[in-house]
């Protein structure tokens, strides 16, 4: 006897279980955790398909959206104040819930959502970059891809996590010039220039084009905020309150030659940041790691040894770092060294450096100038 097969019919959307995609300050809070406590962001990738299908589902009830899960995986604090931040495909699929703000876009390039835990969703970095860019601003976007693309996640200023000690050092950071709630971790870079540049050029709209202009100046692993700060004023265009001596090589590894060896004691030397056309190589000086007897006996023996090599070395400190005139003229040195003459003829350009100081140093926690 024959046998029937059943035809099989696919769920309408309505019947799929409702995504929740977590987008903004939420996506924001739930990725520094992430990295904070696994050191790295271990979320699923999702295919094309997937992240239609997610996208087009995501218009959560009440019901979906169960806190303790969300408090759990670092999304929200459960302070009653708090608004959590949803992603919905259409503003139709947005519903009248107390503390949720909602974002619409009906379309997103491959690589935007992650998959948290099972119905539970994120922006992936990139798209978070791209969405900051849009509700807040350009250099609020450039300073979250720069701490994506180094080696620090922040803590939040330990408002919306208990702090969690680092899984690379197993220590919380800390900065002499970093207020006592603001903390820093040691982490692995979860974003790259190319990569963020990649996802950019298949993205519409403004906000997108002027972050994709300036990632040639963000740098990869940077292990503090005050680095993260002080390559971002020296890279930036004169345009955006910086002083245009990029590109930089960061983490860059100088090896000595015979009379330089001879000299230090030493056989190379890692430099922060290294301007390859100027050889010059540019150092901020925190707490960890200078303050020592030690310390300051190894970077005398490598400043020793660039020296010898025609490598000129400037160390700025947090009180120089507040100070244009003398980042200003620091430039000018640089310039000078890349064979070129230091022309900053913006209107006001003295406001725009320090609007664009102190931008910065709200994006990393920390008071203005």
């Amino acid at each position: 006897m024959a046998v029937k097969m059943a035809r099989r019919i696919e769920p309408t959307s309505e019947q799929l279980a409702a995504s929740v995609i977590l987008t903004g300050a939420s996506a924001l809070r739930m990725m520094r955790a992430e990295r904070r406590q696994m050191g790295y962001i271990s979320w699923r990738d999702l295919d094309p398909d997937e992240e239609r299908r997610v996208l087009r589902t995501s218009s959560p009830s009440t019901e979906d959206i169960y806190l303790p899960d969300l408090v759990r995986i670092g999304a929200a604090s459960g302070e009653v104040q708090e608004d959590l931040c949803l992603l919905v495909g259409s503003a139709a699929q947005r519903r009248r819930i107390l503390g949720v703000s909602w974002s619409v876009c009906s379309e997103l390039p491959a690589g935007s959502i992650l998959e948290v835990e099972p119905g539970v969703y994120s922006l992936s970095p990139e798209a978070l970059c791209v969405a900051v860019a849009r509700e807040v601003g350009c250099i609020q976007a450039f300073a979250l891809a720069q701490e994506l693309c180094s080696k620090i996640s922040l803590s939040d200023r330990g408002k919306y996590l208990p702090p969690y000690t680092s899984p690379v050092t197993n220590k919380l950071a800390k900065d002499k010039d970093q207020p006592a709630g603001v903390g820093y971790f040691e982490v692995e870079p979860v974003l790259t220039p190319d990569r963020l540049a990649d996802y950019l050029a298949v993205c519409k709209g403004n906000a997108a084009k002027q972050l994709q202009r300036l990632c040639p100046y963000l740098s990869e692993n940077l292990r503090s905020p005050m680095e993260c700060i002080m390559l971002a004023l020296f890279s930036l265009p004169f345009s955006y309150g910086g002083f245009a001596c990029g590109p930089f090589k960061t983490d860059y590894k100088i090896e000595f030659d015979d009379r330089a060896q001879a000299i230090s004691g030493m056989p190379h030397a890692v430099c922060d940041a290294y301007q390859e056309t100027a050889r010059f190589d540019l150092e901020y000086n925190g707490e960890l790691g200078h303050s020592s007897r030690r310390g300051r006996i190894h970077d005398e023996k490598r400043n020793t040894g660039l020296i010898t090599m025609g490598i000129e070395v400037a160390t700025v400190n947090n009180e120089m770092l507040c100070d244009m005139e003398a980042m200003e003229a620091l430039a000018w040195r640089i310039h000078q060294r890349m064979g070129k003459r230091y022309q900053n003829r913006v209107e006001a350009r003295r406001k725009r450096q320090d609007a664009l100081l102190n931008t910065l140093r709200a994006c990393f926690g920390l008071k203005p100038a």
